[in-house]
C-alpha cells in the first residue's frame, strides 16, 4: 500500500480536463528498501509502505495497530512480551534474534519492545516480506520493518498535534526543522501519551492497568561536510511507565492451583489483582551515518549503539487473593557497525556489498514471591538470574545485470557467523539447598544465496520472480537447565506483479509465495519438577504458501478506495510438542491467520469555505490464529475478528491548522491479543482495547 489519501483539489475554478486527469493520479512514493531511492513500484518484492502523513491521518501511533493495514503481519502483545509474525514466520524469543528484523534509520534494533513503542515523527514505515539478508546487515527469515524518521528540511518548519480521548487519554506530538546554513540542519521532535488504562482493578490495591505513559524525544541531524561527504545522526531517548499489555487475568473457566480464593476476573475489563502492575521502560538509541560519493559509487558507514531496560512487577497467581507476584529486571546493550558500497552504471548494472558486525549483551533477573493461602506471609519461591552475550559477523551483497532493455537478473548471497553464550543461576531457597548454575553456548554459520529475475513489459508494469535462502542463527536456553536450539532456515519462492494502470489512477500489486521452512524455532512451555520452564525448541519442518493483494483506486479526484489482503496456508510437519508429546502434524504456524484483509474508502471535499474535509472508514479482518505455546491448541487460539475504524478531519484554509476525530474498534469487538495456558497452573488471557475515540487539533507551518 503506497498511500492512504486522495489528492486534494486546490483550484477554486472548475478544473480543465488535463487538470482532472492529473488530479486523478495517485501519489508517487519513493523508498530506500533496497538501500537506494526508488519508486515503490520498482522494488521487486512484496512491500507495504505507509507515509508519515498517512500514519497521522489514520491515527496510528504503534506498529501493533498498523498490523491491521498490513496483509500477513501479526503482532501479539501481552505482559513484557511482543511477538511479531510475518507470513507465518516469527518467534521473537528472549535469547535469540527476532525472525522479523526492525531498523530505525538503518540501524537494527534487537529488542522488539524498544522498536515497537510509540511511533512519532516518521517519514515512512516500510514492511518488506521474506528473507532480506543480501541487502541488510542483520539477517532475518521473516522480513524487515524499516522505520525512517523525518529528515530536517532546508527551511524552518514545525508541525504537531494535541489530542484527548477515551480513558482520559492525553497525547501530543511535535517536530521542528532548523536549517544550519545551506549545508544541513537539525530536526527536533517529541511525543507524549498518557491515560488511565482500559482495564479496571477491582482490588483495593488499585493502580492503572493497560495504561499508556510514554514520553520520548529525538534529535535528527544532517550536514554536508563537503561536496561528496555527508553526515547523518539520530539520537532518541524514551521513558515509559505505562502498563499497556499487563491486564492479563485468569480465565474463570480454567481452574488452576490458585482457584481457592475469589475469582480474578469479573469481565475482561474488570479484574481483581491484589498486586497492582508496575512497569518502567527506558531506551536510548545513538546512530550515525557517513556517506561518501566517489564517482559512480557510494560508500557508507552506519554505526549504531543502544541501551534498553525494563523493570516490572505483576500478579502471577491467577486469583483474586494474594498468593504470588513476580518482579523482573532486564537490561540490554547493543552495538553495530556496517560498511556498504553501492554502485550503478549508466547501462543499468548495479551492485550492493557490505560487511556487518554486531554485539549484544542481555542481563536479567526474575523473582517470584509466594504465600501459602490463607497464610499471607510472603517468601521467595524462585530467584532466576540470566546473562546472554552474542556476536555476529556477516558479509553480504548482490549484483543486478540488465539482460535486455526490459529483463534483468540479480544474484546475491550472504555469509553469517554468530556466537552466543549464556549463563544463569536458578534458586529456590525453601526447596533447594544450593542455587543451580546453568550455562550453554552455540556457534553457527551459514550461507544464504538469492536469485531474482525482473521483467518490465510496459511502462508502469513490473513482473518479478525470486528464490531466496533465509538463515537465522540458533541460540541458548538458560532456565532450570542450559541447552541450545539450532538455526532455522527457509527457502522462499515468490512471484509478483506491480502495476500502475488507468493513466496512473489504479495501483495493483499481486504476489504469490511458497516457503520451505526447516528447523523453525518455536517457543514452548515445559513442565518440570521446579515449575514452568519457558524455552525454544526446533520443529522439523513447516510449509507456508499464500497470495497477497494490495490495491488502491483513485475513483475520482475526491474518492479513493483501497483493498489489501492475504491468504496464507501454513502447516507444521513432523512436529511433536515437547509439552504434551503429541504430534502436531498439519497445525498452522503460530500467529498466522489464514485470511486477512483491509477494505477502506476515503473521501475529500471542500467545506466551510476553502477548507478540506476528509472522511475515511475501513474494515480490518483476521481469521482465527493460534498462540505460540503448544500446551493446549483448543485453548491457545483466538477466534476471527473484524474491526471497524473511522477518521474525520478538517483542514482549515491554508492547511496550517486542522481538527481530527479518530475512532478505533467502533463495534467494540472483544478479542484476545495473547494467551498463555499452563494446565493446572494458569490460563492467562490478554485482551485488546475496546472502542476508543480521540479528538486532535494540529498545526503545520
Amino acid at each position: 500500500m503506497s498511500g492512504q489519501h486522495a489528492l486534494a483539489q486546490e483550484a477554486t475554478e472548475p478544473p480543465s480536463e488535463p487538470e482532472r486527469a492529473e488530479a486523478n493520479k495517485l501519489d508517487t512514493i519513493f523508498v530506500t528498501a533496497r538501500r537506494r531511492a526508488e519508486q515503490v513500484s520498482e522494488v521487486p518484492t512484496s512491500l507495504d509502505v505507509f507515509s508519515g502523513d498517512s500514519l497521522e491521518e489514520l491515527g496510528v501511533t504503534s506498529l501493533e495497530t498498523l498490523q491491521y493495514q498490513t496483509p500477513g503481519l501479526n503482532i501479539a502483545v501481552g505482559g513484557e512480551s511482543t511477538r511479531v509474525s510475518l507470513r507465518g514466520v516469527g518467534t521473537n524469543i528472549a535469547s535469540g534474534a527476532p525472525s522479523v528484523a526492525v531498523h530505525i534509520d538503518g540501524v537494527y534494533i534487537p529488542n522488539t519492545q524498544f522498536a515497537l513503542t510509540e511511533l512519532f515523527d516518521l517519514a515512512r514505515v516500510e514492511v518488506l516480506k521474506g528473507p532480506q539478508g543480501t541487502l541488510y546487515g542483520r539477517n532475518a527469515t521473516g522480513g524487515v520493518i524499516n522505520l525512517v524518521t523525518e529528515e530536517p528540511g532546508s527551511e524552518f518548519s514545525a508541525d504537531g498535534w494535541l489530542g484527548y480521548g477515551s480513558f482520559d487519554l492525553v497525547t501530543a506530538q511535535a517536530g521542528a526543522s532548523i536549517p544550519l546554513g545551506d549545508r544541513g540542519g537539525i530536526r527536533v521532535s517529541g511525543a507524549f501519551a498518557d491515560d488511565e488504562g482500559y482495564t479496571e482493578n477491582l482490588n483495593p490495591a488499585g493502580g492503572e492497568i493497560d495504561s499508556r505513559g510514554y514520553a520520548g524525544a529525538r534529535l535528527r541531524g544532517q550536514y554536508d561536510l563537503s561536496e561528496s561527504l555527508s553526515a547523518d545522526f539520530t539520537v532518541q531517548y524514551s521513558e515509559d511507565d505505562g502498563t499497556l499489555g499487563y491486564g492479563g487475568s485468569n480465565n474463570p473457566a480454567s481452574p488452576v492451583f490458585a482457584s481457592v480464593p475469589e475469582a480474578q476476573r469479573r469481565s475482561p475489563g474488570e479484574i481483581n489483582v491484589d498486586t497492582a502492575p508496575d512497569s518502567y521502560k527506558e531506551g536510548l538509541l545513538l546512530s550515525g551515518t557517513l556517506t561518501w560519493d566517489v564517482g559512480n559509487m557510494t560508500l557508507k558507514s552506519i554505526t549504531g549503539y543502544g541501551e534498553y531496560e525494563f523493570n516490572k512487577r505483576e500478579d502471577v497467581d491467577g486469583s483474586g487473593g494474594f498468593i504470588a507476584f513476580a518482579t523482573t529486571d532486564f537490561q540490554t546493550e547493543f552495538f553495530s557497525q556496517e560498511l556498504q558500497i553501492l554502485g550503478e552504471e549508466p547501462g543499468g548494472l548495479s551492485w550492493t556489498a557490505g560487511l556487518y558486525y554486531a554485539s549484544e549483551s542481555n542481563r536479567g533477573r526474575g523473582i517470584e514471591t509466594d504465600a501459602d493461602f490463607p497464610d499471607p506471609t510472603p517468601f521467595i519461591f524462585t530467584d532466576v538470574s540470566q546473562s546472554i552475550d552474542s556476536e555476529t559477523v556477516a558479509a553480504f551483497g548482490e549484483l543486478t545485470v540488465p539482460l535486455t532493455s526490459k529483463l534483468s537478473a540479480t544474484v546475491g548471497g550472504r555469509y553469517t557467523s554468530a556466537e552466543q553464550t549464556g549463563n544463569g543461576v536458578f534458586a529456590a531457597p525453601l526447596f533447594l539447598p544450593e542455587p543451580i548454575p546453568t550455562s550453554a553456548s552455540t556457534d553457527d554459520e551459514g550461507f544464504a544465496p538469492k536469485l531474482l529475475l525482473e521483467y518490465r513489459p510496459y511502462d508502469g508494469g513490473h513482473l518479478y520472480a525470486s528464490v531466496t535462502r533465509g538463515f537465522k542463527s540458533g541460540g541458548v536456553n538458560i532456565g532450570f537447565e542450559g541447552d541450545t536450539f539450532d538455526p532455522e532456515k527457509i527457502w522462499a519462492y515468490e512471484i509478483g506483479s506491480k502495476n500502475r494502470l488507468a493513466n496512473g489512477r489504479v495501483e495493483l500489486d499481486l504476489a504469490g509465495f511458497y516457503y520451505d521452512y526447516t528447523d523453525l524455532q518455536l517457543r514452548t512451555a515445559l513442565f518440570t519438577d521446579n515449575g514452568i520452564d519457558i524455552r525454544v525448541t526446533n520443529a522439523t519442518k513447516a510449509k507456508i504458501a499464500g497470495v497477497e493483494l494490495s490495491s488502491l483506486f483513485q475513483v475520482t479526484p475526491d474518492l479513493s478506495v483501497d483493498l489489501s489482503g492475504a491468504y496464507i496456508d501454513s502447516e507444521l510437519e513432523n512436529f511433536i510438542s515437547p509439552v504434551t508429546l503429541t504430534e502436531l502434524q498439519g497445525q498452522p504456524t503460530p500467529l498466522t491467520p489464514e485470511v486477512s484483509y483491509t477494505l477502506g474508502a476515503q473521501y475529500e471535499t471542500q467545506a466551510f469555505g476553502q477548507g478540506t474535509l476528509t472522511a475515511r472508514v475501513e474494515a480490518n479482518h483476521q481469521s482465527s490464529i493460534t498462540f505460540p505455546q503448544f500446551t493446549d491448541l483448543q485453548r491457545e487460539r483466538r477466534d476471527a475478528i473484524t474491526l471497524v475504524n473511522a477518521n474525520l478531519r478538517y483542514d482549515f484554509p491554508g492547511e496550517q491548522y486542522y481538527l481530527a476525530l479518530i475512532g478505533r474498534n467502533l463495534t467494540d469487538e472483544q478479542y484476545l491479543t495473547q494467551r498463555f495456558f499452563y494446565e493446572g497452573f494458569a490460563d492467562t488471557e490478554y485482551y485488546a482495547a475496546p472502542r476508543t475515540i480521540e479528538a486532535r487539533i494540529g498545526f503545520r507551518f
